[in-house]
């Protein structure tokens, strides 16, 4: 499921960027859209999803 929902959304994540997704016990009970989400706000929270616009920054500590 995490890979079709990754292969949808590919146009609006950063190209050429690998990334490893942990899937926890309890996301097996999830409907496609509720994990669409989740996965779309893990990957917005990493920054690599693309911005309309302009590339985020990460700022330094």
């Amino acid at each position: 499921m995490i890979k079709e929902i990754v292969r949808h959304q590919a146009n609006r994540i950063v190209p050429k960027t690998d990334f490893i997704l942990i899937v926890r016990k309890p996301a097996t009970m999830m409907k496609m859209k509720e994990m669409e989400k989740s996965v779309l706000h893990v990957l917005k929270k990493a920054g690599l999803l693309k911005s309309s616009g302009h590339v985020k920054e990460k700022q330094a500590d």
